[in-house]
């Protein structure tokens, strides 16, 4: 396995933290791992990042991906889950600068209309899509499966037409 062409997509949720792998070899996509960084629901805030932080920085030195794709802020339905999410990308951010890997953000709309050709698409639509452009059937979590959709999306992009995070600081 070559992990400079390892690429890590992320689902930031203050609940539940999807992450997935996959490596890039030409125009091969292979899945390394799809995963949920699950933290307490009764919790609150600032002790759900205490169970989410650790275990993503842990991912993050064993896998040691060059690039990470980043789910873009949306507009959530209400402001606290809005800051909420707000935190977690923060430390999801920080965490990639501290180990200096480029960072990149890309829209729900647009990791969707990329990975299923409809912006649109609802997550079983996603997870199916994924499952056919990897070779195999994805039996995780929906937070798993767009994390590995985001970084397809990633892999499939121009890298001149993405916005690299560390650039737009």
């Amino acid at each position: 396995m070559n992990r400079e062409n390892f690429i890590v997509g992320i689902d930031p949720g203050s609940h539940n933290l999807g992450l997935g792998c996959i490596e890039k070899s030409g125009n091969n996509l292979k899945l390394i791992t799809a995963q949920v960084i699950t933290a307490p629901a009764q919790e609150n805030l600032y002790d759900r990042i205490k169970v989410i932080a650790p275990k993503l920085y842990s991912l993050l030195d064993e896998l040691k991906p060059q690039e990470v794709a980043l789910e873009d802020a949306f507009f959530a339905k209400n402001a606290k889950s809005a800051f909420q999410l707000g935190i977690v990308r923060g430390v999801v951010v920080a965490a990639c600068l501290e180990r200096n890997i480029k960072i990149f953000e890309y829209a729900p709309t647009q990791v969707k209309s990329t990975v299923t050709g409809y912006g649109r698409a609802d997550k079983a639509q996603v997870q199916k899509m994924v499952g056919l452009l990897l070779g195999t059937e994805l039996k995780t979590a929906y937070d798993a499966t767009d994390a590995v959709a985001v970084a397809i999306c990633h892999a499939s992009i121009n890298r001149f037409l993405a916005k690299e995070l560390q650039k737009t600081c």
